[in-house]
This record gives structure tokens, sequence and C-alpha cells, in this order.
């Protein structure tokens, strides 16, 4: 597969890992609320985990990079919420 020189913003796939786990944390919280948001993590690790399968299908590393950043992203607010909660 030709591999094209973009930069990473432009490229829909980084969002999409990078903002996935923030997007269900934000939900979340909205949704039922901060304190409980912490179990957000779950998802946001296993929808992590499986786009990061994807990733390394299409061998993209900016991809599989970008997921990473945003499992960890969600792990540090659903630490927020965790704080509140606990």
């Amino acid at each position: 597969m030709e591999e094209t020189q973009s930069s990473w913003w432009v490229d829909p796939m980084v969002w999409l890992g990078l903002l996935q786990g923030v997007a269900i944390w934000v939900a979340m919280a909205v949704e039922i609320g901060l304190s409980v948001a912490w179990i957000s993590i779950a998802c946001g690790g296993i929808i992590g985990f499986f786009l990061l399968l994807v990733a390394f299908g299409y061998q993209d590393r900016r991809f599989a990079r970008a997921t990473i950043g945003g499992i960890l992203l969600n792990a540090i607010l659903a630490g927020v919420s965790a704080y509140y909660a606990f």
C-alpha cells in the first residue's frame, strides 16, 4: 500500500484514535455525571484496543500512536472522575 506524506492533523483516522476515549468520557460525564464517568476507561480501552488492531492490520504507525494516546487521555480523564467518585 502506498503511504502518503501528509500532516497528522489532516488524517481523520488519527483524530478518531486520539479522541475516541475523550468522546466516550465526555458523553458519560454529561449524561450520567462526572463521578460515574470513571467507568469510561472500560469502554474506551476496549474500543481503543480494537482500533489498535485495525492500525496494526493496515500497518499505520501514526494511527497506532494516536490510538495509544487516546487510550491514555481516556485513562487520565477516568482518573479525574475516579478522584471525585471515591
